[in-house]
């Protein structure tokens, strides 16, 4: 969900960083034949394109809180279990770069020009969002099974329903679920602490 998210995101940023930059420095825009100064609506697409990232931003965020409030509640569970130190280790790294990308790029946004004003106001803050999840969360990520899915909560939220399921295989460190109609699911192995496998 996570590298979605943020692929996602990335599709976005790079027409609004354009945007931002032809407004910035007030650049021709020959197709056009104006300037980026000069173009009409642009403050209407820069906060139409803030919006769409505004969404992205809001649906990982929810699903990530709740992921971590479920697996917290141990009784809804028949395994549960915190993830390995060495997973920890690298949802703390990744979260916390990534968490500070988003805040770098609102910082240039936001110095770049003042109508970026909403695009780097809505990085600052779930970059800001991110490292407090990461401070949060990092004693409670774990994996829990119940009689219906399995939930891995950490950076990414990896939900593995039962109905359907056709194949449980293990191959270069990767628990993949096969089901039918060719979906397939996975998540890292080393979720699990090495006792718990």
């Amino acid at each position: 969900m996570n590298r979605i998210t943020n692929a996602f995101i990335l599709v976005l940023l790079f027409p609004l960083m354009a945007l931002v930059i032809f407004v910035a420095f007030d650049l021709p825009l020959g197709i056009f034949r104006t300037t980026g100064a000069q173009l009409p609506l642009r403050k209407e697409i820069i906060i139409g394109i803030s919006l769409m990232i505004a969404v992205l931003f809001v649906n990982r965020s929810v699903k990530r809180w709740m992921a971590l409030h479920t697996v917290s509640q141990k009784d809804r569970f028949v395994f549960n279990v915190p993830l390995s130190k060495e997973r920890k280790k690298r949802i703390v790294a990744y979260g916390m770069l990534e968490s500070l990308v988003y805040m770098i790029i609102g910082i240039v946004l936001a110095v770049l020009s003042l109508q970026a004003l909403p695009a780097a106001i809505l990085f600052l803050v779930f970059g800001i969002e991110g490292v407090f999840f990461i401070v949060q969360g990092k004693n409670r990520f774990a994996i829990g099974l119940s009689r219906k899915a399995i939930i891995v909560a950490d950076r990414e939220v990896s939900v593995i329903y039962y109905t359907g399921l056709r194949k449980v295989s293990i191959s270069q460190q990767t628990l993949y679920f096969d089901y039918l109609q060719s979906l397939q699911l996975c998540f890292p192995i080393d979720v699990l602490p090495e006792d718990q496998r």
